[in-house]
């Protein structure tokens, strides 16, 4: 891995030696001492041309600059090195680099850490050379920021060629094209690619080829448990599309709760008044709960026109309803309209004043006293034993 800084401080430590000030080299290489200062100091690189230069100038290797010392005299002399190969490129010999690599005289990884320092056109001719070559996963995601959109198609299509990897493709998405995305969309629409490979393109691939996914759905030729995973790059006239198509029973309503966290505040509204219509079942509303208000939520449990009040909903919405709301059902319960014993479900969301209330009911007759069983665990330890003490003494009168 080429570290900037470390060549630059060698180019320093060299221009030192030599006794020549940041001005003397420039003029020597023909740039501008402010050049020579970000070299040196790291915040900029020498291209292929000067690095030459100034291993001719300095009478060092190519390599000793890129690793910013003498390289090892242990290392494989059978294995062409970086410097080498930037050399080689730096004196216009591609197809020579590429015989190096095909030959196995320099390795894929050395031509990728030449390949910042190379002009892509370079690369491309020197890739155009290799294309017999079988790149690993990671080859090809090395090459991938250093090479233009022809070479990379043909990088995409290897990769693809015996089964993709869905990781590499995320890896590779951010320097396609979009022509190049939407026909990878189209590979998988057709077959031709794993649908897994969705998840990893969707945030580079155009509106307009995932809506038309989300209309493939409702054709028929494509699955929502493919699509699901797309729902945080899709519209907001997407998301309803396939929300409406879930209440027509186009696809299935388990999906609404699995879209849930990516749909809007209306369209979750106008799904309650949807439930309270009875055009969707309440397993559907209970996967939207935690994505709704608390309003909403309260108007679905006790805004039905009659004033009833469907204890299954309470019973399932209740980790998420207001304590508030919750202890207006008790009222109700002293009122007679509601079964005492529905508030055992519920007992764990109702406040210890809602509780203490129930207990009034039951001192006043209005409440059969095997609530009490029931809400034992929840009543505070000081007040239940005053009523054991109670109901103790009463039996001894």
């Amino acid at each position: 891995m080429i570290d900037s800084r470390k060549t630059g401080a060698y180019i320093a430590r060299l221009r030192r030696s030599k006794d020549w000030t940041q001005l003397e080299l420039a003029e020597r290489l023909h740039v501008t001492p402010q050049a020579v200062s970000r070299w040196e100091t790291g915040d900029s690189f020498p291209d292929v041309a000067l690095l030459a230069q100034l291993a001719q100038l300095f009478k060092v290797s190519v390599d000793a600059l890129l690793n910013g010392e003498a390289p090892s005299i242990f290392r494989d002399r059978r294995k062409a090195t970086t410097g080498e190969i930037l050399t080689e490129l730096a004196e216009g010999n591609l197809e020579n680099v590429a015989k190096l690599v095909r030959d196995e005289k320099a390795d894929v990884e050395t031509l990728i850490d030449a390949a910042p320092l190379t002009r892509p056109s370079t690369m491309d001719k020197v890739m155009e050379n290799l294309t017999d070559i079988k790149l690993t996963r990671s080859q090809i995601a090395g090459l991938a920021p250093f090479v233009g959109q022809d070479v990379l198609k043909l990088l995409v299509e290897q990769a693809f060629s015996e089964g993709g990897d869905p990781s590499l493709l995320g890896e590779l998405a951010p320097f396609l094209d979009r022509e190049t995305l939407d026909q990878l969309v189209e590979r998988v629409i057709n077959g031709e690619i794993d649908p897994e490979n969705l998840t990893e393109l969707a945030p580079f691939v155009s509106r307009e080829t995932l809506e038309r996914l989300v209309d493939l759905v409702k054709e028929g030729r494509f699955e929502m448990e493919q699509i699901e995973n797309l729902a945080p790059f899709l519209g907001r006239e997407s998301l309803d599309r396939l929300v409406q198509q879930a209440v027509d029973g186009e696809i299935d309503g388990e999906y609404l709760g699995r879209l849930a966290p990516f749909l809007s505040r209306e369209t979750l509204d106008g799904l309650v008044d949807r439930v309270k219509e009875g055009s969707i079942g309440k397993v559907q509303i209970e996967d939207l709960a935690p994505f709704l208000s608390k309003d909403t939520l309260e108007r679905l449990v006790f805004g039905s026109a009659g004033g009833d009040v469907d204890l299954n909903m309470v019973r399932e919405l209740a980790p998420f309803l207001r304590r508030e709301a919750l202890d207006r059902l008790v009222d109700q319960v002293g009122e007679g309209s509601i079964d005492a014993r529905s508030l055992a479900d519920l007992a764990p969301f109702l406040s210890k004043a809602s509780i203490r209330k129930v207990l009034k009911f039951v001192a006043a007759g209005t409440v059969d006293a095997d609530v009490i069983v029931e809400l034992a665990p929840f009543i505070d330890k000081q007040v239940l034993s005053d009523l054991i003490r109670g109901s103790m003494q009463g039996k001894a009168e």
